[in-house]
């Protein structure tokens, strides 16, 4: 029970108290209207007490009828037992009365009203004179005048009640946003953790593979091809040097994505890689200027075919290998086929998770399709704004 209402509840039952006492000094020669008045008394402080103590202004009826039965004894009580305490009782039903609302509050304020006027009318008798008329005016003017400081009081409580609210609301949507920053920090986190791992998947990790590939080859042509050596060594140079400088890109990638202003000389430079391998056959078709693309569309498909290519070579063990864009309705397709081993079910490595990530965060599609000893293929489609089509 609130603090407020502990008071308002041992105030009644000082009133009442008094009442008692009053009705004994004007009652005790009447001793069956004494008793009666005092059992009735009795009754509306048990009423008190269980609305008090039971029953909430949600309880519905059970809380009007109470409340009701509160108003009548309060008047009847007046009537028979005119007074300080009476008349003080009287009004203490307006203060819970304005905490209802609607239908609620405006029938039992109509009867609240109608009957304190009525026993002021026969307190103070018919107003035939301007004498009765000035009294009844005034008890009137009293009525409603602490009829308007309980509504006042009702409005800055409520006003209070909705400003506390709003407090633990905003309390708690600060704490909220603590939690989501705290989220969004851990989040970024991971996802530049990502982003770094996979660049350098892409860049280094394929540039690698070249320079592997190609010292390899120097390995089986130095005894047969000496001329060439020098050549293939000269080529492995340069992808070693490519490849310090994808690191250092890679390390900047938090900093700034790489823009590639040229997408088909950078795909050109990819397939140059492996050209110098004598086994390795590499087409890239497309009749398509890419460049008016954004920026991180270029980027996933650039690091996209990287990633086919070196997939190809390393896994499908693919002698030629074939890449097209187009452009369709929907977007910017992308099919990169091999004549690769294949295989019949397809384990995803990094480098097709990493492909998947990319297409996927731009709202694209990807489809693989292959069969053992029937090569591996890529089918990717990326939506682009009608301006860039």
């Amino acid at each position: 029970m609130p603090v407020s209402r502990k008071y308002l509840v041992v105030f009644k039952y000082f009133l009442l108290i008094s009442i008692f006492i009053r009705t004994y000094f004007l009652y005790h020669n009447k001793i069956v209207t004494m008793i009666l008045l005092l059992v009735f008394s009795t009754i509306l402080m048990i009423n008190d007490y269980i609305r008090s103590t039971k029953l909430t202004i949600s309880s519905g009826y059970m809380y009007d009828a109470s409340l009701l039965l509160t108003i009548c004894g309060t008047v009847v009580l007046k009537y028979f037992i005119n007074g300080i305490g009476t008349n003080t009782y009287i009004f203490l039903p307006l203060i819970e009365l304005l905490g209802l609302k609607g239908v609620r509050l405006k029938t039992l304020f109509l009867v609240h009203s109608l009957l304190f006027l009525i026993v002021s009318i026969l307190d103070i008798g018919i107003p035939n004179n301007w004498d009765r008329l000035s009294i009844l005016g005034l008890t009137l003017l009293s009525y409603f005048a602490v009829a308007s400081i309980a509504y006042s009081v009702k409005i800055i409580r409520t006003e209070k009640e909705e400003v506390n609210k709003l407090n633990e609301k905003l309390q708690l949507a600060n704490i909220k946003l603590q939690q989501y920053t705290l989220e969004v920090e851990e989040l970024t986190a991971s996802k530049e953790r990502t982003m770094m791992a996979q660049e350098l998947h892409d860049s280094v990790g394929h540039s690698l593979m070249a320079l592997i590939m190609h010292l390899e080859f120097a390995k089986k042509i130095c005894d047969t091809k000496p001329e060439k050596v020098k050549e293939v060594l000269t080529k492995s140079e340069d992808i070693a040097k490519s490849s310090i400088s994808s690191l250092r890109e890679a390390v900047n990638l938090l900093k700034e994505e790489r823009e590639i202003k040229d997408f088909n000389g950078s795909v050109e430079e990819i397939i140059n890689n492996f050209h110098m391998l004598n086994n390795i056959k590499i087409s890239f078709n497309t009749d398509e200027n890419l460049d008016n693309l954004s920026s991180i569309i270029k980027n996933s498909m650039y690091k996209t075919i990287q990633e086919s290519i070196t997939n190809s070579i390393k896994h499908g063990k693919a002698t030629e290998i074939n890449i097209s864009i187009t452009r369709e309705k929907k977007g910017i397709r992308l099919i990169l086929t091999d004549n690769g081993v294949g295989c019949n079910k397809i384990i995803k490595s990094n480098g097709l998770i990493g492909i998947e990530n990319r297409v996927t965060s731009l709202n694209g599609s990807v489809k693989y399709f292959s069969n053992d000893n029937l090569g591996f293929g890529i089918d990717i489609c990326i939506p682009i704004l009608v301006e860039e089509l």
